[in-house]
């Protein structure tokens, strides 16, 4: 579940790194990129490197990542509030309020963001904007660069996630194959048929236990 709270925070970072520029900014405010895209991913991170797809559109976005146990997502629905864990292969999902994935990616509905232009640079063959930014929670933050495309899509991050316990955990996300267009609105909805699990009531607090708990349950059940 470690890589899943990475993703969620990747997730709604990047996103919020799409807006534009102000002293400070509200993270959970700013859950919104402008267009609709699809792309490829390589995720970075302390347990190595994951790589992966991104389906984008207003208001909502969904990452999947091949792992060795078959594939793990992250659906967020900014658009009603909701955000659900994707378990691929099981075929199975948890349900949370966005107010809790926030916090289950450590605070992040807390996050207030400061950025600072670079200047501009070609990633992956795409004209870009860097920026220096900075975010800031009650556990934990994030300090390093976004680089943004002329459409405001994030096309590369990196930097550190930094956590009130002192594991901070250096981070990089790239997109790559990027196709700015509509997205099937199918693969922004909950998968029908799949097994799942609904802590959507649940105070953020106990959201982390309560997957633990539950992934016998779900990776018994899931695809059934």
């Amino acid at each position: 579940m470690r890589l899943l709270s990475v993703m969620a925070a990747l997730a709604l970072l990047t996103v919020v790194a799409a807006k534009p520029a102000a002293a400070v900014e509200s993270a959970i405010e700013l859950l919104d990129a402008p267009v609709s895209y699809t792309a490829d991913f390589t995720l970075t991170g302390p347990r190595g490197t994951y790589r992966g797809k991104v389906w984008h559109a207003k208001g909502r976005e969904r990452r999947e990542v091949a792992t060795s146990g078959g594939g793990q997502g992250v659906l967020i629905q900014r658009d009603t509030g909701n955000a659900y864990l994707l378990g691929l292969s099981g075929r199975w999902y948890v349900g949370l309020s966005l107010a809790a994935a926030g916090a289950f990616a450590g605070g992040l509905d807390g996050w207030t963001v400061t950025r600072t232009k670079v200047g501009d640079e070609i990633v992956g063959g795409i004209r870009a904007t860097r920026w220096k930014a900075r975010a800031d929670g009650p556990k934990g933050g994030f300090s390093g660069h976004v680089w943004t495309s002329r459409d405001g899509i994030v096309v590369k991050a990196a930097g550190t996630i930094d956590k009130a316990s002192g594991d901070d955990q250096a981070v990089e996300m790239v997109l790559s194959g990027l196709k700015v267009g509509s997205v099937d609105a199918r693969l922004l909805e909950l998968p029908q048929g799949w097994f799942g699990l609904d802590l959507r009531k649940l105070p953020a607090e106990r959201v982390a236990q309560a997957i633990e708990a539950a992934k016998p349950l779900l990776e018994g059940n899931g695809g059934r």
